[in-house]
């Protein structure tokens, strides 16, 4: 929530800090940038910032009981208007209410503000509801409008709204941004130049790889007794070159999930139906020794990686090794911690 945190957009960080500061807030910004650049980001911090009841310079302190409420997304001064998933643009009915919303008054500061995000999936009808809002804004409110391209939006609404601009990131600065969300420094190095200056694209790519690698590991963990190890070997291969650790944590809570249903029964928490299923059967046919055992081949593995381990075989060695033990072949093996 801190505009100072923010990498890569120091000019607007720089403009926005000021207009903070100085107190002369514009009614209406318009931040224009491609997808995944940090526009969100940006509007975030600079929302913490105007509602802080104790800023820093240009940044919220993030402590007061505003800044607490939002990153928690509990502000009643503060909402965020976001286009709905099984839709392709944003509703009129959406902005209508949001323009009622910024004509009330504020119930925490002296602001209410509002940020619409992808505001390039506004219609003509719903920019055109923005107008009245635009024209006479209230004095309480700011409103932060998120688009990836100007050509989108009515000239009326740009010529009513301060206007700035987010370039790409140099790629260091994706790097920086990557590893700052979480990635290991050597994959954020790789998946970098895929970024094209916008880290988000690729954090996107990596949820959705995630996703992959958790599905591949709940398909393939019931059934490991039945695979040979050249199957086992590529398995481990594709989980190496995706984000291991998610594989990792899927089959630390496989395991975790099926150790309960075996002691507990059916008091088990999966929200996925099929993934529960799963979890019962291979709960029936296991012993809590033989789940203790491929808790612990996981750990030492996570920790294996964690020490700089080479990550295929490490990897490969843990299927290999959660195998033996479906099948009964390893009763003599306890594990290296």
């Amino acid at each position: 929530m801190k505009l100072s945190a923010v990498v890569g957009h120091a000019r607007v960080v720089a403009r926005l800090g000021a207009a903070a500061a100085s107190g002369r807030v514009p009614h209406a910004v318009l931040v224009l940038g491609p997808a995944g650049v940090g526009k969100r980001a940006v509007a975030d911090a600079f929302a913490a910032r105007l509602l802080c009841d104790t800023p820093v310079g240009v940044d919220a302190c993030g402590t007061c009981a505003q800044c607490t409420r939002v990153a928690a997304g509990t502000h009643p001064d503060l909402q965020v208007v976001v286009r709905e998933s099984e839709r392709r643009d944003i509703r009129i009915e959406q902005v209508r209410e949001l323009a009622r919303w910024l004509g009330l008054q504020p119930l925490m500061t002296r602001r209410k503000i509002a940020i619409v995000d992808e505001a390039q999936c506004l219609n003509e009808s719903a920019q055109n509801a923005l107008l009245k809002t635009l024209e006479e804004p209230p004095p309480s409110s700011v409103l932060v409008l998120l688009s990836t391209s100007a050509a989108l939006m009515l000239p009326t609404v740009r010529s009513r709204c301060q206007v700035l601009r987010l370039d790409p990131l140099s790629a260091d600065a994706v790097v920086t941004v990557l590893v700052a969300r979480g990635l290991e420094p050597a994959r954020a190095a790789r998946l970098a130049p895929l970024a094209e200056g916008a880290p988000g694209r690729v954090l996107a790519l990596e949820a959705e790889a995630a996703a992959r690698a958790r599905e591949r590991v709940l398909a393939e963990l019931p059934r490991l007794a039945a695979l040979d190890a050249p199957a086992l070997g590529h398995l481990a291969q594709d989980l190496a070159r995706g984000p291991s650790d998610a594989a990792l944590a899927t089959a630390l809570a496989w395991y975790r999930d099926v150790l309960h249903a075996h002691v507990a029964g059916d008091a088990i928490p999966p929200a996925n139906a099929d993934v529960a299923a799963a979890v019962r059967e291979a709960a029936a046919g296991t012993s809590v020794p033989r789940l203790l055992r491929q808790l612990t081949v996981v750990c030492d593995t996570i920790d294996g990686i964690s020490r700089n381990a080479n990550r295929t075989l490490a990897l490969e060695t843990m299927l290999l090794r959660l195998r033996a033990v479906d099948r009964g072949d390893d009763i003599e093996w306890t594990g290296s911690r």
